[in-house]
């Protein structure tokens, strides 16, 4: 009888967290267009599906540009049109997903800060976009492809070719203790960042559907990771914007500044 009114409880305080912790979302116009900067096909749905929902249901528009298709393994063509199946479950339109497949960018390869600056902002540019999202200079998992795209943000900034009326907004990437403890991370995580979404149970049943249309990557790991991962059910986000040059520092060595 004792456990099951313990497991009784804990739903009961699962559901109440669930409901309880509010959103705090990013600072933006009517009807934006949003770039999410991605790695990889499946970063997407790992990590920032609790944002894509919560901008697509304010119904600003999203982009996704992943930088590479994901061809480390040889299914490149296959990831780019899981990605595309994906976005749609997230409320993306698929006409709106771009998939890159370039020599310079290969899945795993280590990537040219500036050459990808280039291709990034030029896509700013041409899908007018005026908010960015992406990666912190961690990447959430440490994989150098994630802190490529961070890395390629950060030297637009450093080279004055972000646009004054395009924020940029990156990922926060957690301790490992904090990263598998899925939705109970949010009382570590709520106020610590200014920004922060809180995904509702339809947004983790679009989650899961997204992963399953990743059907090549997924694999019995990656299933726990949506069960246990705290990405899936929350995410909490920074503006970046650069810091003043002073006269003892050169341009090239600007760094951001958080807020």
């Amino acid at each position: 009888m004792l456990p099951l009114l313990l497991l009784i409880f804990i739903l009961f305080f699962v559901i109440l967290l669930f409901f309880a912790v509010r959103s705090y979302p990013i600072p933006l116009l009517p009807q934006s267009r949003i770039l999410l900067l991605i790695a990889h096909p499946d970063d997407e749905t790992m990590f920032f599906s609790p944002t894509i929902r919560a901008l697509t249901n304010a119904g600003h528009r999203v982009f996704i540009l992943s930088v590479s298709n994901g061809n480390f393994g040889g299914l490149g063509e296959i990831r780019a049109r899981e990605l595309s199946r994906a976005a749609s479950k997230l409320g993306i339109s698929s006409s709106d997903v771009i998939c890159l497949d370039y020599d310079e960018f290969r899945d795993g390869d280590t990537w040219n800060r500036n050459a990808l600056c280039q291709i990034v902002m030029r896509h700013v540019e041409v899908l007018s976009a005026d908010t960015v999202i992406s990666f912190d200079s961690y990447g959430v998992s440490g994989h150098h492809n994630h802190s490529s795209c961070f890395d390629a943000l950060q030297t637009a900034y450093s080279n004055g070719g972000v646009p004054r009326d395009v924020q940029i907004f990156v990922l926060d990437s957690i301790p490992l203790w904090r990263k598998y403890i899925g939705m109970w991370d949010a009382l570590f995580s709520f106020g610590r960042s200014p920004f922060f979404y809180m995904a509702r149970f339809r947004d983790v049943a679009a989650c899961w559907r997204a992963m399953w249309a990743h059907r090549s990557q997924f694999v019995w790991f990656r299933a726990l990771f949506i069960v246990f991962s705290r990405y899936v059910y929350m995410n909490s986000l920074r503006r970046i914007s650069p810091l003043p040059l002073t006269p003892s520092a050169p341009r090239n060595s600007q760094k951001f500044k958080f807020h």
